[in-house]
């Protein structure tokens, strides 16, 4: 049996074992587990290129070897993730299509799916822009949207959190994770110290443990973080200019890529960095020079501008060659 009928099959045992599930919390039971199992491929975006992208874009398709390809190693694009949440909720005899955004001019232009439900309004749900807030234990925003205006949802807020709270996603201990960061917010805005900001939210960015989130549904997280706390002069992710920035980096060991998440800040100081430690859940403040040591031995940075990086590299070469 493939790994997707076993998936479906898994489902059809507990829906069976919860008889009284209605065709929305079927829905939303799959779309929750999904989310906590599959990662956004990181060859795709940030490390991929324009030539790399359209090539994948291209293989990932409704065939059922490819979908079978992306459970096995749980790396999806949106595409990808949409076809299998096709799939699945076929398989369970609910009306649902994958649909390419109409405004959407590029080449690999982004995909979600359309629930047409057997009572009430078609609505639309995009798995991909949802996993990194499934896995941060937030509160889906890409859930039951208007196919006419995606800022409004035909499923409202009290309703889904009425069905999170029957299949466990949430409960009164462990409720939305988004509470954590009105409360990181309010507690930074008594610190004037930009370094010193910076540094507590660093430091306490997270507040649900997943060991098992992905490089860029982690960076996707932070990115919302950022954004709720900092402004756009301080942090702009998507001119990447800010005093904060967040840098790309992998390094290769024995064969395997092993992806790191890290930030730079720009203080009056200069720059400082810090690196993500996945034991602890919060990034760790490193120098500029033995962030450079770290350079010399192996940590590649893609596509990003380390302000005074080269700088030190320059004197760290000086001193090996002196030796």
């Amino acid at each position: 049996m493939s790994n997707l009928d076993e998936y479906v099959e898994k489902i059809k045992q507990h829906i069976s074992q919860n008889d009284d599930m209605s065709e929305l919390e079927i829905i939303r039971y799959v779309y929750i587990d999904l989310g906590k199992r599959f990662s956004f491929n990181p060859e795709f975006k940030p490390f991929g290129n324009s030539k790399r992208n359209q090539n994948l874009y291209k293989y990932h398709s409704s065939k059922l070897t490819d979908l079978e390809e992306c459970m096995e190693t749980n790396l999806v694009i949106c595409k990808s993730v949409a076809y299998i949440l096709e799939y699945i909720l076929k398989e369970l005899e609910i009306n649902i299509e994958t649909v390419i955004e109409s405004d959407d001019y590029r080449k690999c232009a982004h995909v979600h799916n359309i629930i047409i439900p057997k009572e009430g309004e078609t609505y639309a749900v995009d798995l991909q822009e949802d996993m990194y807030n499934i896995q941060a234990h937030s509160f889906t925003k890409n859930f039951g949207t208007s196919v006419i205006d995606e800022k409004k949802y035909v499923i409202n807020r009290a309703k889904q959190e009425q069905i999170d709270r029957k299949i466990g996603y949430i409960d009164d201990e462990n409720y939305y994770s988004d509470d954590y960061i009105y409360l990181l917010k309010h507690n930074a805005d008594f610190i004037d110290n930009f370094d010193e900001k910076a540094r507590f939210i660093l430091e306490n960015i997270d507040v649900y443990n997943n060991p098992n989130m992905g490089y860029i549904d982690r960076q996707w997280h932070h990115k919302t973080v950022l954004e709720e706390i900092f402004t756009k002069k301080e942090f702009n992710y998507y001119t990447g200019n800010g005093k904060i920035r967040i840098i790309d980096c992998y390094k290769d060991i024995n064969n395997q890529r092993h992806y790191v998440n890290c930030i730079s800040v720009q203080t009056k100081n200069g720059t400082e960095m810090y690196v993500y430690n996945k034991k602890e859940y919060k990034y760790c403040k490193m120098d500029l020079i033995n962030f450079a040591r770290a350079v010399q031995n192996g940590l590649v940075i893609h596509n990003c501008n380390i302000q005074g990086l080269n700088k030190v590299l320059k004197q760290l070469k000086g001193e090996k060659e002196e030796r």
